[in-house]
């Protein structure tokens, strides 16, 4: 460790200077500015102001029999995005890729921001990244997030109101949406784990790295339910749908409310007020009760159907709306906890 001696310069200011070697290696200039920031130990950090990755590209070479099977394939490029690999060789061992492979792969690169298939031949393929990490803060990707969520609620409503299979499509649409903007703020937590620069440029504080994401890991879950409640009633014909609407007098009232609680469960991760966030935490916990009686209700009002279709479509979309609250809750609890993150007296009245 390098000792230097703080200056003073002019009546009230203190100066270090910087190290030669750390300012020729960050290619830093006379006249630029460079990034401050206190970290939690109360130790300061300097960070330079052109924060360029080129220097840390990641490659990998991966070779591929078509013995394996497809979904394999998946993992591994959605795996490799997510640990921040810039380029990705793929080589096929058997000389030619097989059907289900090149189809895997190329819709792997599709449903991944920023990755593109450069080069491509029969036994060959080369994947590019083509993100510039410091364009996607935290904060934008988290609002994105959450309003992709919101609008599956939107979309889910219409399509139990009007027996609209588009919508019902739509809802489905846009998890996929909600699973592309996961992977990327995935890997934007993972490179903010060895690279200050960007976490300090996308808003991300070390000590915030695994609540940000249990927070992302909540939002895709919960996308994950409503989905898979317009995943069922997209399996009934246009007749026993239009049927399912009978069944909901109360439902629209409890996917708006459910709407309602995520924008208040999502604003107030920028709160400090431990009051108000506690009380989203108990309007999540009433709204849970509140399905719970429903679906009894439910059970009642459904007792007579016939079409057992019908019977397990109206319960499953209940029961994937109180998991969709309830993978909320872990998003009040870290909103709590760093409300008094920075706290030196605490005052509850």
């Amino acid at each position: 460790m390098e000792v230097r001696r703080v200056q003073k310069f002019g009546k009230s200011t203190l100066m270090v200077s910087l190290p030669a070697e750390w300012v020729k290696e960050v290619g830093l200039s006379p006249g630029e500015s460079v990034y401050l920031e206190v970290d939690e130990d109360g130790s300061l950090k300097v960070y330079p102001p052109n924060m360029k990755l080129q220097n840390a590209s990641r490659e990998v070479k991966v070779i591929l029999s078509n013995n394996i099977m497809p979904e394999i394939v998946t993992r591994i490029i959605y795996g490799l995005y997510i640990l921040g690999f810039d380029r990705i060789e793929i080589e096929s061992k058997d000389k030619m890729f097989s059907e289900d492979i090149l189809r895997k792969l190329k819709e792997s690169v599709r449903s991944l921001i920023g990755y593109e298939i450069t080069v491509q031949n029969v036994d060959y393929i080369q994947i590019q990244s083509f993100l510039d990490p410091t364009k996607y803060t935290m904060t934008s990707l988290l609002n994105r997030l959450i309003n992709n969520l919101k609008q599956m609620l939107h979309y889910l409503s219409l399509g139990i109101k009007e027996g609209s299979r588009t919508f019902l499509q739509e809802t489905v649409e846009l998890e996929k949406e909600v699973d592309r903007l996961y992977y990327l703020a995935l890997r934007q937590l993972i490179l903010s784990q060895s690279n200050r620069s960007l976490a300090y440029m996308i808003g991300v504080k070390r000590i915030q790295l695994i609540g940000n994401r249990i927070l992302i890991k909540a939002i895709e879950e919960s996308a994950d339910e409503i989905s898979e409640a317009a995943t069922d009633l997209l399996t009934l014909t246009p007749q026993e749908l239009e049927e399912v609407k009978n069944y909901w007098n109360n439902m629209f009232d409890l996917i708006e409310q459910s709407t309602v609680i995520i924008d208040h469960t999502m604003k107030v991760l920028t709160k400090e007020d431990s009051k108000l966030i506690n009380e989203t935490m108990e309007e999540l916990r009433t709204l849970r009760r509140v399905l719970i009686n429903e679906a009894t209700s439910i059970e009642n009002s459904t007792s007579n159907i016939k079409d057992y279709r019908i019977l397990i479509a109206v319960r499953s979309v209940n029961l994937r709306l109180y998991n969709a609250i309830r993978r909320m809750e872990p998003i009040v609890e870290i909103a709590f906890n760093r409300s008094l993150e920075n706290s030196k007296e605490i005052i509850i009245d």
